[in-house]
Formats: structure tokens, C-alpha cells, sequence
């Protein structure tokens, strides 16, 4: 049941990683309701460390924990839970980031949804669609959004 994603971004690898977790808030599709505040989204964010929070700050301050991040180790992978309340148990997912011929290759992985109980299973064909959209807003920033002084 494992949902596996991969794109090829354009860039380093170190790049890439430090997007994909540092800016995380600034691709994320929230707006386009990959949120669990809904129209309270204001942010998304991922602590930098083993241990550190994966959440979402709502406009009214509010916090949502998504998750943990269990493994940090830039530039190769990050790993963090993924832990809605109404599920028995978190998933996890993985993103590995290597390099491949002039950019990266970065692969996705969501698993654990046998554990997790019948209503994350239900969700399962939503969440693997959701994730092609998440991997394609991560493949497209820094296209037109790159911050001055930065190369890609």
C-alpha cells in the first residue's frame, strides 16, 4: 500500500533539500486545501532536526501537528510521521534526494497505511493523489519564485 512519488528537479541536490524542508511553507499547496485548518491555513512548517515538529499554524496562531520528523540528514533524506487524529496509528514518509545527471532526483514514500486503521485506508487513493500535486508544486518553486542572489 506504500504511495511512491518521484520527480527530477533542476537543481543540486543541497538545493533541493533545503527547499524541500527549510521553504517547505513556501510550496506547499495550502491554499489549494492541502490543509488541515482549511481556510485557517496560514503556514506549514518543518523543524530541522530529529525530533523536530512537521505542523501547521493557523491564522488565529492555532498549531496542528502533523508530525515528527525521525530522521534528518542533509542533503540525502528527511523522514517524518504523518498523524491525523481520527487515525490508530502514524504513517511515515520518507523523501530521499540524489543527484542525477544535472539536477535531482527526489523519491517519496508514504507508508504504514496497514497500520494506521480502516479510515486512513480509505483515504489512501486520495492521499497518493495529493501527493502527485504536492511533488509537482515542489518541482515548479524556485522556477519563477527564486530569491534574489540565489541560483538554482
Amino acid at each position: 500500500m506504500t504511495i511512491r512519488k518521484s520527480i527530477f528537479v533542476k537543481r543540486p541536490v543541497d538545493r533541493t533539500f533545503r527547499i524541500f524542508t527549510e521553504r517547505i511553507g513556501s510550496w506547499w499547496p495550502l491554499k489549494e486545501g492541502f490543509s488541515f485548518g482549511g481556510e485557517r491555513a496560514a503556514e506549514i512548517v518543518l523543524e530541522g532536526r530529529e525530533g523536530g515538529r512537521f505542523f501547521e499554524r493557523f491564522a488565529d496562531g492555532e498549531e496542528f501537528e502533523i508530525g515528527v520528523v525521525t530522521a534528518y540528514a542533509p542533503p540525502d533524506r528527511v523522514v517524518f510521521t504523518w498523524a491525523p487524529p481520527q487515525w490508530d496509528a502514524p504513517t511515515e514518509v520518507e523523501v530521499r534526494f540524489s543527484p542525477e545527471q544535472d539536477g535531482t532526483r527526489v523519491d517519496l514514500e508514504h507508508r504504514g497505511w496497514e497500520r494506521a486503521g480502516t479510515r486512513a485506508r480509505d483515504l489512501h487513493d486520495r492521499f497518493s493523489g495529493g501527493w502527485e500535486r504536492i511533488v509537482a508544486c515542489f518541482a515548479a518553486y524556485g522556477d519563477h519564485t527564486q530569491p534574489k542572489g540565489e541560483r538554482t
